[in-house]
């Protein structure tokens, strides 16, 4: 009998610190994942505005950037349009940041008309 108390306190000493863990881990707060969202936005031959067709994708982009920062990746010229239309939409220009994307000659299709892949700007937020 007394083998078999001496059991069951040493079995309990080892259990412990796993009950300890289970604890903290039960009292630890929780937090919300943090969702991260990628959208491509496709620029027109000018590099002047954004196209009517990306406008829903921007003013998206604009609300979250209420919320947590925006990056830009693109062409350099295509990028600082996409954050001009940003800050017209409501988007602080503080959480707004751009990495340019060296720009590459554009390629000619088969009918003239340059690869529209060369010009996507991506919104990371």
């Amino acid at each position: 009998m007394q083998k078999l108390s001496i059991a069951l306190v040493i079995g309990g000493l080892t259990l412990m610190p796993l009950s300890a863990i289970a604890q903290n881990l039960a009292s630890a707060p929780l937090t919300a994942p943090v969702v991260r969202s990628d959208h491509l936005v496709f620029m027109g031959s000018t590099a002047d505005r954004v196209p009517l067709s990306a406008m829903e994708t921007v003013r998206s982009a604009a609300d979250a950037a209420k919320q947590s920062p925006i990056r830009i990746e693109g062409r350099a010229d295509y990028a600082n349009a996409v954050k001009q239309e940003l800050v017209r939409q409501g988007a602080p220009a503080a959480s707004i940041s751009i990495r340019p994307v060296p720009a590459q000659p554009l390629a000619k299709a088969g009918d003239g008309l340059s690869v529209a892949t060369d010009r996507g700007v991506t919104l990371r937020f």
